[in-house]
């Protein structure tokens, strides 16, 4: 079984996505705003009495969220579906069957920032299509835009988590740059996003979560999951995320 999944990563590698670019590096949007219903329909709330964590569906019964986030095995239920998080009218809440982190997770240095959730029933929601390789930053001014989206914290220090599922738009940055504001403490299962003035990123709350990008098709795949950073939306710091590329092997040969 692991050979045949060995392959179906191989074959995945060979057909890459090409992520669509966006404009000039200078046009920025402070802040994230509410997402709009059923927008972002793989996306999960891990809870115990409350939501404390995301995740994203990556497959019917499989989920794919970061490895801090399981520690202590505080996930009651998953719940898929959510918008607002004081009316879950429509989503489902399934209960775990086994939560299974990474092998190689260090939670000093938030290298392999990954676990995957099985749940004890198939959702009925769409999962996430997982992005399968190394992203290529462009070079020509252009960026490539992603965006996360969570119940986090819409400020940093802040306790009040937002009822309403939020999102906010970022661009890749490259790990050399990322490293110079964490003074090289970017491994290669870890990939940035964010502005260099700062104003916008993802918070506590949002941990787990989906960091999101479209290629030229509009074909949306997970790039990140996210992991940490220096406070919230700071100046000169990045949101860091656990890199999805870096993983497929394991994610492929768990999740099945």
């Amino acid at each position: 079984m692991k050979m045949n999944h060995l392959v179906i990563a191989g074959l995945m590698m060979m057909s890459a996505p090409v992520f669509a670019k966006s404009g000039s590096v200078g046009a920025k949007i402070v802040g994230g705003v509410e997402a709009s219903i059923g927008e972002f329909p793989y996306i999960v709330s891990l809870q115990s009495s409350s939501h404390f964590c995301g995740g994203s569906l990556i497959k019917k019964n499989w989920v794919l969220t970061a490895a801090h986030c399981v520690r202590g095995g505080t996930v009651k239920k998953v719940v898929i579906g959510l918008h607002d998080r004081t009316n879950a009218l429509n989503a489902e809440s399934i209960a775990p069957k086994r939560i299974i982190a990474h092998p190689n997770y260090n939670a000093r240095t938030m290298e392999n920032d990954f676990a995957l959730i099985e749940l004890s029933q198939d959702s009925s929601y769409a999962p996430v299509a997982l992005n399968p390789a190394e992203i290529t930053l462009p070079t020509d001014g252009s960026e490539i835009l992603t965006t996360v989206a969570g119940w986090g914290a819409t400020r940093e220090g802040s306790y009040s988590l937002p009822t309403k599922l939020q999102k906010v738009d970022v661009p890749l940055v490259s790990t050399a740059a990322c490293n110079k504001a964490y003074n090289n403490g970017i491994t290669d299962s870890m990939i940035c996003a964010g502005y260099e003035g700062g104003g916008k990123d993802s918070c506590q709350g949002d941990s787990g979560g989906p960091l999101v990008a479209q290629d030229e098709n509009n074909q949306t795949y997970l790039v990140g999951v996210v992991s940490w950073g220096q406070g919230c939306a700071r100046a000169n710091y990045y949101g860091v995320y656990a890199k999805v590329s870096n993983a497929i092997e394991w994610i492929n040969n768990t999740a099945q």
